[in-house]
């Protein structure tokens, strides 16, 4: 009996996959999403000590208010109205402390409130957090895809070399104040003097735009994607580790796993590392100037904390 034939073959079933995934299958693609590990979801895993739910990536999330961008983008998939989710407090997402400080700096959702609770706060420096929120909001228009638009590199070309700590330090040079403004740094790895300032500003600009956490753990979004995907059609194929994608005729025909099996498919998504992606595939074709290239990239900086 001959192997199937998929129409689309996703390798990786983290956020991206899924969502991919599910995009395809409401198109009429039929999908088959291979994963190595036990569960799916990558990030969005969640674990249980002593019967309490924890999450291992997503903890809470923003822009999912109606009309705002992961809404939109929710409603989109088909899962928008399947997620078990709380609004967080609206006077204070994150509560900033220091060793030497008592006092908890609230971050807020919605811009005059999170303007209204710093400018409280630090008496004098309510300009220098204004103009802190106009720039976020600023530098945020200039991403098409993050406001779910159509665009190109050259829309977001002027914001791209704006240093984060160095902004910072030119709207205030009150040190608490700056500190507070850069405190959430550990959502994205921030490091001072690197981390460009539009990956600040497109991640803050949602936490203050609205903030929710998912009761039960988000995990749930992986579980719903992965029902939009079967409902259509599609097949899931966990513990199962490709190390080969194969190419034959300017095409890739076949993706292979560590036990010889062959996945054959019409079109392949790797939602793995560029580096990975390359070191498995097998084609002529990608010229080795090109694999040296991509692997003497920096990895991008990742963080762990509890």
């Amino acid at each position: 009996m001959s192997e199937p034939i998929h129409d689309v073959v996703i390798i990786g079933s983290g956020l991206g996959g899924l969502a991919c995934g599910t995009i395809l299958a409401k198109e009429g693609y039929k999908v088959c999403v291979v994963e190595k590990n036990k569960q799916i979801g990558g990030a969005l895993q969640t674990f249980v000590r002593d019967r309490v739910i924890f999450d291992s990536g997503v903890h809470y999330v923003g822009g999912l208010d109606k009309g705002q961008n992961l809404y939109q983008l929710f409603k989109f998939l088909g899962i928008m109205d399947k997620m078990k989710i709380r609004k967080m407090d609206e006077d204070i997402v994150d509560g900033l402390m220091f060793a030497d400080d008592p006092k908890i700096y609230r971050y807020a959702q919605g811009y005059e409130r999170f303007i209204k609770n710093l400018s409280d706060d630090f008496p004098g420096e309510e300009e220098a957090i204004r103009k802190y929120c106009d720039r976020i909001r600023e530098v945020c228009s200039k991403f098409p895809l993050y406001n779910l638009q159509i665009g190109d590199f050259f829309d977001k070309v002027s914001v791209l070399e704006i240093d984060t700590q160095l902004f910072i330090e030119s709207l205030t040079s009150n040190k608490r104040l700056q500190n507070v403004l850069a405190g959430t740094n550990l959502l994205y790895a921030g490091e001072p003097y690197k981390t460009p300032f539009y990956v600040h500003a497109l991640v803050v600009n949602s936490y203050i735009e609205s903030s929710y956490r998912f009761v039960d753990g988000g995990s749930q979004i992986a579980r719903a994607l992965t029902r939009e995907i079967l409902t259509r059609g599609g097949v899931f194929m966990k513990h199962t580790k490709i190390v080969k994608l194969k190419e034959e005729g300017g095409e890739v025909r076949y993706a292979e796993t560590d036990t010889g099996q062959k996945i054959y498919g019409k079109l392949f998504i790797s939602n793995v590392h560029p580096e990975k992606t390359l070191e498995m595939t097998e084609s002529d074709l990608i010229k080795k100037a090109f694999r040296n290239r991509i692997k003497g990239l920096d990895s991008s900086i990742s963080t762990f904390f509890v």
